[in-house]
């Protein structure tokens, strides 16, 4: 009675823990078993992998397409999707929702409160509340005269990507995937866009949010090197000769392209900040298992964004 009254009762909570980790080391075990542990031999290593001429076929031919419209679009430019002039756009925005709604929602509402007079005067009431609540705000939908964009890798690049494609994504610094990086936006910059406009997503960064990318995201390159850009004794040392000594500098000359000089100056200056911060790795706006298992895709969302592509850095940083 003695040896059993000195026991110490164990806590439910850290019985349930045991027991979990008990039937997780069991799961385990089981699927080890269930696919085999061993390690791969020589011969398993030298399988020919077996493909069926109908995706060999499949892969032919989108990478026809994509020759097709990389051919087209260097010869004629874009038809559809870009313009030569500044594009405004206007959305609706439900504060009493917080968030985005249709404009032709706010039309149906207003000439729902016109006829809530004849009977029901408790649906008039909801209509003018929700009218109050509503509020457009104006953005420009594309990037056309502005100065800088930032664009990112948002597709793969596989085997049936074009090599012309390849090129032209590597001239843009953009290999891998949810990488990006600052472009100026000149004539040269935006046709290498366009040819390569299903692969990217790009936009105009606000200062704030370059600021946020440099301050979290931001890596630069020291010798060839991967660094962090721990302090600004990085920034001084590499790039103090052009008078850049902070991290406000950078962002100040991403978001003017340049100081006040020349516009030899501005690109000079530019293209020396780009090189020494290395591409930006962002995350997915979709997780894989939204991918996979949620078939949660982007869809037709490429291209240029416009002031739009605030929000997509925001989901991305």
């Amino acid at each position: 009675m003695s040896s059993n009254a000195d026991l110490q009762l164990v806590p439910e909570t850290l019985l349930k823990k045991r027991h979990d980790l008990d039937a997780l080391k069991a799961s385990r075990a089981a699927q080890e078993l269930k696919r085999g542990s061993r390690k791969r031999s020589k011969t398993d290593k030298n399988q020919v992998k077996v493909v069926r001429p109908e995706t060999i076929l499949i892969q032919a031919r989108q990478r026809r397409k994509s020759q097709i419209r990389f051919n087209r679009v260097n010869k004629k430019g874009m038809q559809k999707r870009a313009s030569n002039k500044s594009v405004v756009k206007t959305k609706v925005w439900d504060n009493s929702k917080d968030e985005e709604v249709e404009e032709t929602a706010e039309t149906h509402d207003h000439s729902e409160s016109k006829k809530g007079d004849d009977g029901a005067s408790d649906s008039g009431d909801n209509a003018g509340g929700s009218q109050e609540s509503l509020h457009k705000i104006s953005y420009r939908s594309n990037s056309v005269g502005c100065t800088t964009v930032f664009a990112v890798l948002i597709r793969p690049t596989l085997n049936t990507t074009p090599r012309t494609v390849k090129t032209t994504l590597t001239r843009l610094r953009l290999r891998r995937m949810q990488e990006g990086v600052f472009l100026p936006y000149n004539s040269m910059t935006r046709k290498m866009l366009h040819l390569v406009e299903p692969y990217v997503l790009y936009g105009i960064p606000s200062t704030e949010t370059i600021a946020d990318l440099v301050r979290r995201r931001g890596f630069c390159r020291v010798e060839g090197k991967r660094t962090p850009l721990a302090d600004n004794n990085v920034i001084e040392r590499e790039l103090g000769d052009v008078g850049l000594i902070c991290v406000e500098d950078l962002v100040q000359v991403l978001s003017n392209v340049g100081s006040d000089g020349g516009e030899d100056d501005q690109s000079e200056i530019f293209g020396k900040v780009t090189k020494f911060l290395w591409p930006f790795q962002l995350t997915a706006r979709k997780s894989k298992f939204q991918r996979r298992m949620l078939d949660m895709k982007d869809g037709k969302l490429y291209g240029d964004q416009g002031d739009a592509m605030n929000g997509y850095i925001r989901e991305m940083l």
